[in-house]
């Protein structure tokens, strides 16, 4: 089968014996349907080792080959495959929730030939691949084997604002393409999505949801409580819910977690069309990936080297998402060496700017965290003075 975009026969075919040996002569001819024989001869250009004919119409085609001992025949029949003029058919069935559907046929050129000796037809696959496009985005792509010219079904799910404009482009095994006229449409599709910044930090944290919906007129947000709190058995969703109801709002206004935890958060968007209304959901849950809200923090070292060498030589406590904090540093005597209300702050190992001795100390800690539910700590203990 040949590609044949001029309409004249580009069928090519040659001859080569087995051995590859020299010193052969060849002869063509074609099959004449109307005596049922091999009676018309083709001229051909020959070396003493092939033999080739070119720019070849349909037909059934023989040769013989002799170099004077050895002989040998053949056949091969020669297709050529005409570019059509034909636009695929190409329609929009319907829109609903799921998507856009359409239909898309095209008129089948199939290859035949003829076995001589049965006088049957014998038809080739023909092989066609259909592609739906929109706004020059691939949106499905279809190779149909032994395709027999019936209509065939096409889908596009995706979710987009507006109208946009669709083509059905059909390519036949020569490469040749063959578009449709330019359907239009919109879809009812609906894609729920937010982001949310930050996804993780100290309570209180707040926290922004950046709605990211597609084709969505109407939004629906649930903010849960920590899951580990949620009681089972509830009789309404509002009771899972941080807030007093369930929020409206295409983007609510940020949101400030008091208390640490793993939080959810669910948005239903919705869209009223010709033929009901279409829904879509985005869940945290579902993704995987809470909002995490740590809870405030005090560690106390053990530890002190005071010794100028920019390691441990400040008595800090490690602290986080504090409301109050006041510390008190008291030698073995009971006198206070040092006290300080601001955690990002520490002694320095010295005592009215003299070095301390080493040793053992001991401190007194007090504070309270920012969670909803405040975190009082009182942490009391010693520490070891050491100077290398």
């Amino acid at each position: 089968m040949f590609c044949d975009n001029v309409g004249s026969g580009v069928g090519e075919l040659k001859a080569v014996p087995n051995n590859g040996g020299a010193g052969w002569t060849f002869t063509w001819t074609k099959w004449d349907s109307g005596t049922g024989t091999f009676s018309v001869p083709i001229p051909s250009v020959d070396t003493s080792t092939e033999s080739i004919l070119t720019n070849l119409p349909d037909g059934l085609y023989k040769v013989e080959a002799t170099n004077g001992v050895n002989s040998f025949n053949d056949q091969a029949w020669v297709l050529n495959r005409l570019a059509s003029s034909h636009q695929p058919n190409f329609s929009l069935s319907r829109r609903d929730c799921e998507g856009i559907f359409f239909n898309s046929s095209f008129g089948a050129i199939q290859l035949k030939y003829q076995d001589i000796t049965t006088k049957d037809e014998i038809l080739l696959p023909a092989t066609y691949v259909f592609e739906l496009t929109r706004e020059g985005l691939s949106v499905q792509r279809t190779p149909l084997i032994d395709y027999d010219g019936s209509v065939k079904s096409f889908f596009d799910g995706e979710a987009f604002e507006g109208e946009r404009d669709y083509l059905m482009t059909v390519t036949d095994e020569c490469g040749n393409k063959y578009v449709s006229p330019m359907i239009s449409s919109e879809t009812y599709v609906i894609k729920a999505e937010f982001a949310v910044d930050p996804m993780a930090g100290e309570a209180p944290l707040e926290v922004a949801f950046n709605n990211k919906s597609v084709n969505a007129d109407d939004f629906e947000w649930f903010i849960y409580q920590d899951f580990d709190r949620i009681k089972t058995g509830l009789t309404s969703v509002e009771d899972s819910l941080l807030v007093d109801g369930i929020i409206t709002d295409k983007s609510p206004v940020p949101f400030t977690y008091l208390h640490p935890g793993n939080y959810f958060v669910k948005l239903i968007a919705s869209s009223e069309n010709v033929d009901g209304t279409c829904i879509d959901e985005y869940y945290l849950k579902d993704k995987g990936t809470p909002i995490v809200v740590d809870t405030s923090l005090v560690q106390v070292p053990n530890v002190f080297t005071p010794n100028g060498d920019g390691r441990n030589d400040i008595f800090r406590v490690k602290s986080q998402s504090l409301k109050s904090f006041s510390g008190t540093i008291i030698n073995r005597w009971g006198r206070v060496v040092f006290s300080w209300k601001n955690p990002d702050e520490g002694w320095n190992g010295k005592i009215n700017g003299k070095w301390a001795t080493p040793g053992t100390y001991f401190y007194v800690i007090t504070a309270t965290g920012r969670e909803e539910q405040k975190k009082k700590y009182t942490k009391k203990g010693s520490f070891m003075l050491i100077r290398k």
